[in-house]
């Protein structure tokens, strides 16, 4: 659930919002994030960090929290600009290292986005995709390295105008 922040004044020129969850322990090392009008999500450390395989983990999480919000706030801004998408689709990975005098952290995650545009609109696409990535609220509040590795990509005209992006985790340093 969505609500404005009510620690701040009625009239404050800066709207604020507050997103409410509930979380369940669920056994071993598993959860359950629970959020009004939205289904559970069921959640667990991976695998490497004895937790259960086959089931979200926070770390993939937050790699589809900086990847949906990618693409929702290009999203946003494609609609406001009158730009037709055809589709987006999104690979993206992020690295969890050990940082000497920190411990585990992410140091980089990285968004692949391969957007289906007409051929007129590329470099449209190319702006609306840089304000997208300088608006992206969860990105903004990220120590890692967010980089972008986009893929543009001129349609015929007759894609189906779905939004579909993948969040998935590429081996490398963990």
């Amino acid at each position: 659930m969505t609500q404005q922040d009510p620690h701040l004044p009625k009239s404050s020129p800066v709207p604020s919002y507050l997103y409410l969850l509930d979380l369940d322990w669920i056994g071993r090392r598993s959860g359950e994030v629970k959020v009004e009008g939205a289904l559970p999500v069921a959640f667990s450390a991976p695998p490497e960090f004895s937790g259960d395989p086959g089931m979200w983990t926070p770390e993939h999480l937050l790699v589809a929290a900086t990847s949906s919000c990618l693409m929702t706030t290009f999203l946003a801004i494609a609609e406001r600009s009158n730009l037709k998408v055809y589709s987006y689709r999104c690979r993206a990975f992020g690295r969890l290292e050990k940082v000497p005098g920190e411990g585990y952290r992410f140091t980089e995650i990285s968004l692949a986005p391969e957007i289906s545009i007409a051929a007129e609109d590329v470099e449209k696409a190319l702006r609306v995709l840089g304000k997208a990535e300088k608006n992206c609220f969860i990105s903004n509040s990220l120590r890692a390295k967010v980089k972008l590795e986009p893929h543009i990509t001129p349609a015929d005209g007759s894609g189906d105008n779905s939004s579909k992006c993948e969040a998935v985790r590429r081996g490398g340093s963990s």
